[in-house]
């Protein structure tokens, strides 16, 4: 019994888990190829986040024209790149002094006159004298600093110091960057070692002091220029923009329906009037009937100025993919005005990468409620992968030498099986395993039944097969020891028979 019942399990899970086909998906896009490549990449559409069932895109697959599903993986999204501006030429002036004192005896104040700054400098100790340090202007740099990069005259050779920089706003107090930056030119057999440049910590500030120790020769300068610290550029973002509705359950509020699971990091307010500024709380859910879940706070605004509007910028949220949105806005501020506002919401693009496996076309397919997510890990599919400076996978030469990853570009969307297939349907291949586990311990406990019965049995010559049979309701009661005597007389009914009829006699 044990065996057929194993087979008949084994049978069921063989039924139930059927290869997958592009018929059990809702939609698919066609994917044209750039030329035969092991390994392809796609960016997926907004198409394909309207269309999915599930968040996390675990209902996507990639099929060849026989229908087969292929392997797929995601890359992860590309760090944002960063952009280096150029370097900046800064004003300078020489601080003098009497080396004893230092440039900390050198006093330096600002005088307006006629609309502008003066800087002026004087030694409190007494007249000038030694070259200490420079003073660097960046009152009109707006970014932060991170590296001076020095020129030395044409003749200044076999040159070896050690800067300090300082950083100041009111020329009083000083704030130190870097205490011993190594600065240095030599030449020997016609090569020349330059070391001119001095990076710290990026620091906006007004003034920088450049200086070196009492003792030490004096660094001859022809121009200071500032590097400004790298910034992150933003990643280009897909939107998708739409109209709210006023919510009758509450004053001031405003729903709205994304069409889709769109793995927003970014939202966009649009208001309906100029001149608006209101206090905001976002709410978001995945389906109607689920509560609303608090996202963020935020102030936004339009504001109209001399012929241009002002807006207030995008928020930054944590990545959600909720279909559903709430807005609430403050009813201190008047609220919104006339008109209903519109949300935007901008995600980064999702890429994954294929193998080229079986006949072309391929195609994407998304949209089941019953598919489970068969993705590979980006190191499993794609070997040595890597992310290179520019944002683009990588293939390590030493993995797989020559290996190049295409691209694909994904056509009109097309129906396969139809919302049905994305709508929730039952889950036979769950019930079907829950039954052979209930059908697997109901037989399990019949069995221990029976063999408990069994156990509990006794035995057909044990020793309660051997004890006389009870006296019957009416019989005379046997004395007491009587039984022993008869036993020892007359072991067997053959006995007890003689003994009637010697009684008898």
């Amino acid at each position: 019994m044990k065996r057929s019942l194993a087979g008949w399990l084994w049978l069921l899970w063989s039924f139930l888990a059927l290869a997958e086909s592009p018929d059990d998906f809702a939609f698919g896009m066609p994917l044209a190829l750039d030329g035969q490549h092991p390994l392809l990449r796609v960016d997926l559409p907004a198409a394909v986040h309207a269309g999915v069932s599930r968040a996390d895109l675990g209902d996507l697959r990639v099929f060849n024209a026989a229908g087969e599903a292929v392997p797929h993986a995601w890359l992860p999204p590309p760090a944002p790149p960063r952009a280096r501006p150029a370097r900046l030429p800064l004003p300078y002036f020489a601080l003098r002094g009497e080396a004893a004192a230092g440039v900390d005896a050198v006093e330096v104040r600002i005088e307006r006159q006629g609309g502008r700054a003066v800087l002026r400098m004087g030694d409190r100790a007494g007249a000038p004298a030694m070259l200490l340090g420079y003073l660097v202007d960046a009152s009109t740099v707006e970014q932060p600093l991170q590296a001076f990069a020095l020129e030395l005259p044409a003749t200044a050779d076999d040159l070896v110091a050690r800067v300090r920089v300082e950083a100041s706003d009111d020329l009083a107090g000083w704030t130190t960057l870097v205490s011993e930056a190594p600065v240095l030119r030599l030449a020997a057999g016609g090569q020349r070692l330059e070391r001119l440049r001095i990076e710290f910590a990026p620091r906006r500030a007004k003034y920088f002091r450049l200086s070196w120790a009492a003792g030490s020769p004096a660094l001859q300068l022809a121009a200071v220029g500032g590097e400004p610290a790298a910034t992150l550029v933003e990643v280009p973002r897909q939107w998708q923009q739409v109209a709210g509705r006023v919510d009758r359950d509450a004053a001031d509020s405003y729903r709205f329906d994304l069409g889709g699971q769109f793995p927003a990091d970014r939202l966009r307010l649009l208001l309906p009037q100029a001149n608006t500024v209101a206090a905001v709380e976002l709410l978001s859910r995945a389906n109607d009937k689920d509560g609303w879940r608090r996202v963020t706070t935020a102030t936004v605004y339009r504001l109209a100025a001399a012929g241009q509007e002002v807006v207030s910028p995008e928020i930054v949220i944590v990545p959600n993919g909720d279909r559903y949105w709430l807005l609430r806005v403050d009813r201190r501020g008047g609220g919104l005005g006339a008109g209903v506002p519109e949300l935007a919401a901008g995600w980064l693009t999702r890429s994954l990468v294929f193998a080229a496996r079986g006949p072309t076309p391929f195609q994407l397919a998304f949209g089941s409620s019953s598919a489970q997510p068969t993705a590979y890990p980006i190191t499993t599919l794609v070997p040595g992968h890597r992310i290179g400076d520019d944002g683009q996978p990588v293939a390590s030469a030493a993995a797989a030498a020559g290996l190049e990853i295409g691209r694909a570009t994904t056509a009109a969307v097309h129906t396969l099986a139809g919302e049905s297939a994305s709508r929730a349907r039952i889950d036979w291949q769950r019930r079907g395993l829950w039954a052979s586990l209930f059908l697997g311990v109901a037989l399990l406990a019949w069995m221990a039944w029976r063999l408990v019965r069994q156990l509990g049995r006794p035995p057909q010559d044990g020793p309660a097969a051997r004890e006389p049979a009870a006296a019957a309701v009416g019989d005379p009661p046997v004395p007491a020891g009587a039984g022993r005597e008869r036993s020892a007389a007359a072991p067997g009914p053959l006995a007890v028979g003689n003994d009637d009829r010697q009684t008898r006699r």
